[in-house]
């Protein structure tokens, strides 16, 4: 299993910043600012990646954390979009990842998607999903049931994982 773990870090690690490892699920990816970046995450078993960068590129940031150790929002079953989000926590900074999927169907990209990034409880960035761009696996993230087959449940009044 270490083995497996530390092939697999480096396998994230080296990939330019555009698509999953074999074997691996995409969650959400997508193109931001005019394609000269890329948002990539994954799931890979119990792990979850991070990657962002360049387009073409080696990553600039790549994290991978425990499906356990990432927080996420499925959800709750009303609105006029279906959504999901989740956040990866990096040494005080927060990633917060999420798609969209407009229900009506007169939309024109009735996908969108983005990261927001966050330190001390303010804002540093919010990038957007470049139109057209983003690839996700939908509702609902496979991260949901994999959050769920290591012992988690969700709370819709509490909004928390146990």
């Amino acid at each position: 299993m270490r083995l497996f773990l530390c092939s697999f870090l480096f396998v994230v690690s080296v990939l330019p910043a555009v698509a999953c490892p074999v074997g691996s699920e995409t969650l959400v990816s997508c193109s931001l600012k005019n394609g000269s970046r890329m948002l990539t995450t994954c799931l890979q078993g119990d792990q979850v990646s991070y990657a962002f960068g360049r387009s073409g590129a080696a990553p600039d940031l790549t994290l991978q954390r425990n499906v356990r150790d990432v927080h996420m929002v499925p959800w709750p079953g009303i609105g006029r979009s279906i959504w999901e989000e989740f956040t990866f926590e990096n040494e005080g900074t927060y990633y917060t990842v999420y798609y969209s999927l407009e229900k009506d169907p007169d939309v024109e990209q009735p996908w969108s998607g983005g990261v927001i990034v966050e330190q001390g409880g303010r804002e540093l960035a919010h990038l957007h999903c470049d139109s057209g761009s983003v690839n996700s696996s939908g509702y609902a993230l496979p991260l949901f049931e994999a959050k769920e087959r290591a012992g988690q449940v969700y709370s819709l009044e509490t909004g928390s994982w146990q």
